[in-house]
């Protein structure tokens, strides 16, 4: 037998390829084919899945205790990034280098703000989201697409971050990236 007679298991029954799911005070679809991951690039981390292909595409959520009553108490989009700017990697190399590449005078990355935007969600709470590209001198997956979206709720700012290589996001995990952005919301 072939094709979906072949199939022992059963009908999809699930055809979106995302998975409902629901942490302590926020909400979002996963990738089906993510797992979970336990490392953690911050102690604040409560939630990390990496895709099981690739492990430069992942997800995490932040939530950590602040004196802020919202977002915008923070200031404007670009002022909150500056602040957070650590989630996308710092340089950790220092040294002299010879320009290339498009990188200035001794830097082997950078990070370039592809898109701003403020959403509201049904209840009126304010996020902020970015895409980001960031690159390194070795090349590697030509750079990360990294998209967060963030608010506050409750005393904790929460922190969505979603990456994927940029040879991989031209293939189709742009999809799955931004599907994974758009459903992030926290109570």
């Amino acid at each position: 037998a072939y094709g979906e007679g072949a199939n022992v298991f059963g009908r999809v029954t699930n055809k979106s390829g995302f998975v409902p799911y629901a942490g302590d005070s926020f909400a979002l679809l996963l990738p089906s084919k993510w797992n979970p991951s336990d490392e953690k690039e911050v102690d604040s981390i409560v939630l990390r899945y990496a895709d099981n292909f690739d492990a430069v595409n992942n997800v995490y959520v932040i939530a950590q205790d602040t004196d802020k009553s919202s977002i915008q108490d923070y200031g404007s989009p670009e002022e909150f990034i500056s602040q957070f700017g650590y989630l996308l990697g710092r340089q950790a190399w220092a040294g002299q280098t010879v320009s290339e590449g498009g990188f200035d005078a001794n830097k082997v990355s950078s990070a370039a703000l592809l898109g701003v935007a403020t959403e509201k969600d049904k209840k009126g709470k304010t996020y902020y989201k970015f895409e980001i590209l960031s690159r390194t001198a070795d090349g590697n997956e030509g750079g990360r697409h990294q998209l967060v979206k963030a608010t506050v709720s409750n005393g904790k700012l929460y922190l969505l971050k979603v990456q994927a290589g940029d040879k991989r996001w031209f293939k189709g995990t742009d999809k799955e990236c931004l599907g994974v952005l758009d459903s992030f919301t926290v109570v």
